[in-house]
């Protein structure tokens, strides 16, 4: 099976009526096993945001590569006031402390 591209970030949801668990984006649900985690996710779902590629073509953007706390390293993204990371914790919650680190 294909990777299905789909517009927004794409999350695990467990029904507690079926026990069955889901990748889900927008009205895209694709049942996957239980075991399956975030990383697993592009495996099932294609999910690219624009928000970020936007950032990058900026002469003004500014970056940094930093290392997370297990060792993986993320780009930080700043652009006009707009900030933006490569780490999950950002492309879920909209903030993480990579960002809070760099604004200090």
């Amino acid at each position: 099976m294909n990777p299905v591209p789909v517009k927004w970030n794409p999350a695990l949801f467990t029904s507690t009526r079926t026990g069955k668990r889901y990748a889900v984006s927008g009205d895209v649900w694709i049942e996957v096993p239980d075991n399956t985690t975030r990383e697993d996710l592009p495996k099932y779902m294609l999910w690219e945001s624009s928000n970020i590629n936007l950032s990058l073509e900026r002469s003004d953007a500014r970056s940094w590569e930093v290392e997370g706390s297990k060792g993986k390293v993320y780009t930080v993204r700043e652009s006009q006031g707009q900030w933006s990371c490569t780490c999950a914790g950002f492309m879920y919650r909209r903030k993480c402390r990579h960002i809070e680190e760099q604004r200090s």
